[in-house]
Protein backbone atom coordinates (compact mmCIF):
# COMPACT_ATOMS: atom_id res chain seq x y z
CA UNK A 1 0.00 0.00 0.00
CA UNK A 2 1.20 3.50 -0.75
CA UNK A 3 1.79 5.88 2.17
CA UNK A 4 -0.78 8.58 2.88
CA UNK A 5 0.14 12.16 2.22
CA UNK A 6 -2.57 14.30 3.80
CA UNK A 7 -6.11 13.96 5.01
CA UNK A 8 -7.90 11.43 7.14
CA UNK A 9 -10.00 8.35 6.54
CA UNK A 10 -13.04 7.75 8.73
CA UNK A 11 -15.25 4.69 8.70
CA UNK A 12 -18.34 4.80 10.89
CA UNK A 13 -16.95 7.95 12.50
CA UNK A 14 -13.71 6.23 13.51
CA UNK A 15 -10.41 7.45 12.06
CA UNK A 16 -8.44 4.60 10.48
CA UNK A 17 -4.91 4.31 9.08
CA UNK A 18 -4.58 0.92 7.39
CA UNK A 19 -0.97 0.23 6.43
CA UNK A 20 -1.46 -3.23 4.92
CA UNK A 21 -4.15 -5.01 2.95
CA UNK A 22 -5.01 -7.06 6.03
CA UNK A 23 -5.43 -3.90 8.12
CA UNK A 24 -7.62 -2.42 5.40
CA UNK A 25 -9.85 -5.50 5.42
CA UNK A 26 -10.06 -5.37 9.22
CA UNK A 27 -11.14 -1.71 8.98
CA UNK A 28 -13.87 -2.62 6.49
CA UNK A 29 -12.21 -1.49 3.27
CA UNK A 30 -12.30 -3.61 0.12
CA UNK A 31 -10.47 -2.86 -3.13
CA UNK A 32 -11.38 -4.34 -6.51
CA UNK A 33 -8.43 -3.78 -8.89
CA UNK A 34 -8.78 -2.73 -12.50
CA UNK A 35 -6.79 -5.70 -13.80
CA UNK A 36 -8.68 -8.65 -12.35
CA UNK A 37 -6.62 -11.16 -14.35
CA UNK A 38 -3.25 -10.30 -12.79
CA UNK A 39 -4.29 -8.63 -9.53
CA UNK A 40 -7.78 -9.82 -8.65
CA UNK A 41 -8.09 -13.55 -9.30
CA UNK A 42 -6.30 -16.85 -8.91
CA UNK A 43 -7.11 -17.94 -12.45
CA UNK A 44 -6.46 -21.67 -12.17
CA UNK A 45 -8.33 -21.97 -8.88
CA UNK A 46 -12.05 -22.61 -8.49
CA UNK A 47 -14.71 -19.96 -8.15
CA UNK A 48 -15.26 -21.12 -4.57
CA UNK A 49 -11.61 -20.71 -3.59
CA UNK A 50 -11.49 -17.28 -5.21
CA UNK A 51 -14.59 -16.16 -3.31
CA UNK A 52 -13.60 -17.42 0.14
CA UNK A 53 -9.86 -16.64 0.09
CA UNK A 54 -10.04 -13.23 1.83
CA UNK A 55 -12.52 -14.54 4.42
CA UNK A 56 -10.98 -17.96 4.96
CA UNK A 57 -11.13 -17.66 8.76
CA UNK A 58 -14.95 -17.82 8.51
CA UNK A 59 -14.68 -21.31 7.01
CA UNK A 60 -11.98 -22.93 9.14
CA UNK A 61 -13.06 -25.66 11.53
CA UNK A 62 -10.10 -27.03 13.43
CA UNK A 63 -7.37 -27.63 10.87
CA UNK A 64 -9.73 -27.92 7.91
CA UNK A 65 -12.10 -25.87 5.81
CA UNK A 66 -15.78 -26.51 6.46
CA UNK A 67 -16.64 -27.61 2.90
CA UNK A 68 -20.41 -27.52 3.47
CA UNK A 69 -20.29 -23.95 4.76
CA UNK A 70 -17.97 -22.87 1.93
CA UNK A 71 -20.26 -24.50 -0.66
CA UNK A 72 -23.40 -22.93 0.81
CA UNK A 73 -21.81 -19.49 0.99
CA UNK A 74 -20.47 -19.75 -2.55
CA UNK A 75 -23.87 -20.80 -3.88
CA UNK A 76 -25.48 -17.86 -2.06
CA UNK A 77 -22.96 -15.51 -3.69
CA UNK A 78 -23.61 -17.15 -7.08
CA UNK A 79 -27.24 -16.15 -6.74
CA UNK A 80 -26.66 -12.68 -5.28
CA UNK A 81 -24.04 -11.76 -7.88
CA UNK A 82 -25.76 -13.47 -10.85
CA UNK A 83 -22.66 -15.57 -11.62
CA UNK A 84 -23.22 -17.89 -14.56
CA UNK A 85 -21.05 -21.03 -14.39
CA UNK A 86 -21.47 -24.82 -14.21
CA UNK A 87 -20.70 -24.81 -10.49
CA UNK A 88 -18.52 -23.48 -7.66
CA UNK A 89 -15.63 -25.78 -8.53
CA UNK A 90 -15.28 -24.37 -12.05
CA UNK A 91 -11.84 -22.78 -12.56
CA UNK A 92 -12.12 -19.00 -12.84
CA UNK A 93 -10.17 -18.99 -16.12
CA UNK A 94 -13.22 -20.65 -17.74
CA UNK A 95 -15.46 -17.65 -17.00
CA UNK A 96 -16.39 -14.67 -19.16
CA UNK A 97 -15.01 -11.27 -18.15
CA UNK A 98 -18.30 -10.24 -16.55
CA UNK A 99 -18.61 -13.42 -14.50
CA UNK A 100 -14.97 -13.19 -13.43
CA UNK A 101 -15.56 -9.61 -12.26
CA UNK A 102 -18.61 -10.71 -10.27
CA UNK A 103 -16.42 -13.36 -8.56
CA UNK A 104 -13.99 -10.61 -7.50
CA UNK A 105 -16.89 -8.51 -6.18
CA UNK A 106 -18.30 -11.52 -4.31
CA UNK A 107 -14.92 -12.12 -2.66
CA UNK A 108 -14.72 -8.62 -1.27
CA UNK A 109 -18.36 -8.42 -0.24
CA UNK A 110 -17.92 -11.58 1.80
CA UNK A 111 -15.43 -9.69 4.00
CA UNK A 112 -18.27 -7.52 5.31
CA UNK A 113 -16.74 -4.41 3.79
CA UNK A 114 -18.22 -1.03 4.62
CA UNK A 115 -16.26 0.78 1.92
CA UNK A 116 -15.83 -0.69 -1.56
CA UNK A 117 -13.20 0.89 -3.81
CA UNK A 118 -13.73 -0.11 -7.44
CA UNK A 119 -10.98 0.64 -9.93
CA UNK A 120 -12.37 0.32 -13.45
CA UNK A 121 -15.17 -2.03 -12.35
CA UNK A 122 -16.36 -2.86 -15.85
CA UNK A 123 -13.17 -2.76 -17.90
CA UNK A 124 -13.21 -5.59 -20.43
CA UNK A 125 -16.75 -6.82 -19.81
CA UNK A 126 -19.58 -7.01 -22.32
CA UNK A 127 -22.47 -4.52 -22.35
CA UNK A 128 -24.93 -6.91 -20.67
CA UNK A 129 -22.52 -7.76 -17.86
CA UNK A 130 -21.67 -4.10 -17.47
CA UNK A 131 -25.33 -3.25 -16.82
CA UNK A 132 -25.66 -6.15 -14.35
CA UNK A 133 -22.54 -5.09 -12.45
CA UNK A 134 -23.80 -1.50 -12.29
CA UNK A 135 -27.15 -2.73 -10.94
CA UNK A 136 -25.39 -4.84 -8.28
CA UNK A 137 -23.24 -1.88 -7.20
CA UNK A 138 -26.21 0.50 -6.98
CA UNK A 139 -28.24 -2.10 -5.04
CA UNK A 140 -25.40 -2.61 -2.54
CA UNK A 141 -25.08 1.13 -1.96
CA UNK A 142 -28.84 1.62 -1.67
CA UNK A 143 -29.90 -1.47 0.28
CA UNK A 144 -26.79 -2.37 2.28
CA UNK A 145 -25.50 1.15 2.94
CA UNK A 146 -22.16 0.28 1.38
CA UNK A 147 -19.99 3.31 0.58
CA UNK A 148 -18.72 2.90 -2.99
CA UNK A 149 -15.79 4.80 -4.47
CA UNK A 150 -15.53 4.25 -8.21
CA UNK A 151 -12.32 5.06 -10.07
CA UNK A 152 -12.93 5.19 -13.80
CA UNK A 153 -12.06 6.99 -16.99
CA UNK A 154 -15.45 5.91 -18.39
CA UNK A 155 -17.40 9.16 -17.97
CA UNK A 156 -20.85 7.68 -18.78
CA UNK A 157 -20.22 4.97 -16.16
CA UNK A 158 -19.45 7.61 -13.53
CA UNK A 159 -22.41 9.85 -14.38
CA UNK A 160 -24.87 6.93 -14.39
CA UNK A 161 -23.68 5.36 -11.13
CA UNK A 162 -22.32 8.06 -8.85
CA UNK A 163 -23.84 10.75 -6.64
CA UNK A 164 -20.88 12.97 -7.32
CA UNK A 165 -17.73 13.00 -9.43
CA UNK A 166 -14.42 14.24 -8.06
CA UNK A 167 -11.94 15.19 -10.77
CA UNK A 168 -8.29 14.59 -9.93
CA UNK A 169 -5.23 15.94 -11.69
CA UNK A 170 -1.66 15.12 -10.67
CA UNK A 171 -2.76 13.66 -7.35
CA UNK A 172 -5.03 16.54 -6.32
CA UNK A 173 -8.76 17.11 -6.40
CA UNK A 174 -9.44 19.95 -8.83
CA UNK A 175 -13.22 19.85 -9.15
CA UNK A 176 -16.40 18.29 -7.83
CA UNK A 177 -19.57 17.82 -9.84
CA UNK A 178 -22.89 16.64 -8.45
CA UNK A 179 -26.61 16.99 -8.98
CA UNK A 180 -27.61 18.87 -12.11
CA UNK A 181 -24.02 19.94 -12.85
CA UNK A 182 -22.92 16.30 -13.15
CA UNK A 183 -23.51 15.56 -16.82
CA UNK A 184 -21.30 13.75 -19.31
CA UNK A 185 -20.70 17.03 -21.14
CA UNK A 186 -19.76 18.87 -17.94
CA UNK A 187 -17.32 16.16 -16.85
CA UNK A 188 -15.78 15.91 -20.33
CA UNK A 189 -15.49 19.72 -20.58
CA UNK A 190 -13.69 19.80 -17.21
CA UNK A 191 -11.33 17.02 -18.28
CA UNK A 192 -10.43 18.90 -21.47
CA UNK A 193 -9.08 21.80 -19.40
CA UNK A 194 -6.49 19.57 -17.72
CA UNK A 195 -3.07 19.10 -19.30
Amino acid sequence: MKPDFTGTVRIDGRQVHPKTVQEGIACGVAYVPEDRLTEGLFLTQSIERNIIVTSIEKFVRGLFIDRAKADTTTRDMFSAMHIVAPGPHTPVNHLSGGNAQRVVLARWLLTGAKVLILNGPTVGVDVGSKAQIHNIIRKLARDEGLAVLMISDDVPELVQNCNRVLVMHRGRFVDELSGETMTEDAVNDRLKTLN
